[in-house]
């Protein structure tokens, strides 16, 4: 169903409060990637939920039926031990002809020599400018944003409607939500926790970095330059002693935390918490495990005007293997699958909101397309984005301090109250200190 341009306006805004950067204001540049001659097979890996697997493959077929010489097989499963498969996939050099990384992973992935040269090989014309240059490193393009993510809490409106509590609609702060979480806590009669315990559970590369730019007020770039860690071990400290004194409740305790493998069947599913913390991608996945109505708010932050999505950093981001015996083939299917409408009408959010302006519009072109699940995704999104454009930076090339063996361990042990947060401040600038070249 095509519409006026006029009309498409209206809708725009009607969806999204005026704040879509990508969607309304239609850019050249990308084009169609389906036409040419195209044969042979290649290799694509992820890692996602069922979701997002189905919709993948579908895109996949469609795009095969578009080159009936080509076969693209999908390789796909759990995020856990991807890095590693990948890196070791890689070293033997047998790695996908395109696979999936963290923005925070590109420095690693370019150090092995695993990835293409992209400069100037595809067009990423009609993706947020400040997304896409976050996919170089040193001045060279090595992969191509899949999806525009944000940092959101997730809570459980029809919880906080059966209590009375009244969520914030404006600016808050995180002694304001810690207030929430303790009168959770408190109205279901100790039955609900306000939520985990997020030291024990989140890769903490990016979950320290954010509170200390919302709460702390610092600027970006946090937590690093290219060439230097700005983030101290003060800053953990004063990050672990803060999550230490808040009220009884506000945490799951940790004997439970500890107990929570993934994702799936979250705590906030089954009413053990109101809230959790993750990014508008995953929304629709939290939102199939329970009936009740989940929302989406953004992150608390310090009234001086830093809000939640404190840098542009990628969703994801896809890479064409520097060992690829079919780059061509490679590079033309990346560039349709992260541009072209047809691929965006079928893929929609469960990467999060897509990163082609021409894809977005052919959603909002046809409103049926979008579920209420994805119209909530898509505004949150980019109503966070339409505020903040900070620049992001992957980082400086170290080992990675951030997982569950090592500053996930460290919370863990300052939450099981087995070290103190001075020690674990300790601990991070002794890790730095090991991983630094």
């Amino acid at each position: 169903m095509k519409i006026a341009r006029g009309a498409l306006l209206l809708l725009c805004t009607a969806l999204i409060g005026g704040a879509l950067f990508i969607a309304c204001n239609k850019q050249e540049g990308a084009k169609n990637s389906s036409s040419g001659e195209l044969s042979g097979t290649i290799r694509f890996s992820w890692w996602g939920n069922e979701t997002r697997n189905k919709a993948t493959i579908t895109a996949i077929e469609l795009y095969e039926s578009l080159h009936p010489g080509v076969k693209v097989v999908p390789e796909y499963g759990a995020v856990d031990g991807y890095q590693t498969k990948m890196l070791a996939q890689i070293a033997a050099g047998n790695a996908p002809d395109i696979f999936t990384m963290s923005a925070e992973d590109l420095p690693i992935y370019v150090d092995t020599g695993g990835l293409t040269d992209l400069t100037g090989l595809i067009d990423v014309s009609t993706h947020n400018p400040m997304v896409a240059k976050a996919c170089s490193f040193n001045g060279k393009m090595y992969g191509v944003n899949l999806s525009l993510n944000a940092n959101v809490i997730y809570y459980n409106k029809t919880q906080a409607d059966e209590l009375g509590i009244v969520m914030p609609a404006g600016d808050y702060t995180w002694d304001d939500l810690v207030n929430i979480l303790a009168e959770v806590y408190q109205k279901s009669g100790g039955k609900t926790y306000g939520m985990v315990d997020n030291r024990m559970v989140k890769a903490m590369e990016t979950f320290i970095p954010v509170w200390n730019i919302t709460h702390m007020g610092k600027e970006p770039p946090f937590p690093w330059t290219d060439k230097e860690y700005l983030l101290t071990g003060a800053d953990v400290a004063a990050y672990m002693d803060y999550w230490n004194k808040v009220p009884r409740g506000v945490l799951m305790p940790p004997a439970e935390t500890s107990t929570i493998a993934s994702q799936i069947d979250s705590p906030i599913a089954s009413r053990k918490t109101f809230l959790a913390f993750d990014t508008s991608g995953t929304f629709a996945m939290y939102q199939s495990q329970t009936k009740d109505d989940l929302q989406m708010i953004e992150y608390p932050h310090n009234h001086k005007g830093n809000g939640a999505a404190v840098s542009a950093r990628p969703g994801l981001i896809e890479s064409v293997f520097s060992g690829s015996k079919n780059k061509a083939l490679a590079i033309d299917f990346l560039q349709w699958i992260s541009s072209d409408p047809e691929a965006g009408k079928i893929l929609k959010t469960v990467r999060g909101v897509l990163p082609s302006s021409r894809q977005v519009e052919a959603l909002l072109e046809d409103p049926a397309a979008l579920s209420d699940v994805d119209k909530k995704v898509f505004a949150i999104t980019n109503k966070i984005y339409s505020k903040t454009v900070n620049p992001f930076s992957a980082g400086i090339l170290v080992s990675n301090i951030w997982d569950e063996t090592h500053m996930m361990a460290v919370g863990a042990e300052v939450a099981f109250g087995r070290i103190t947060p001075q020690q674990a401040g300790q601990r991070f600038e002794e890790l730095v200190k090991d991983a630094m070249p």
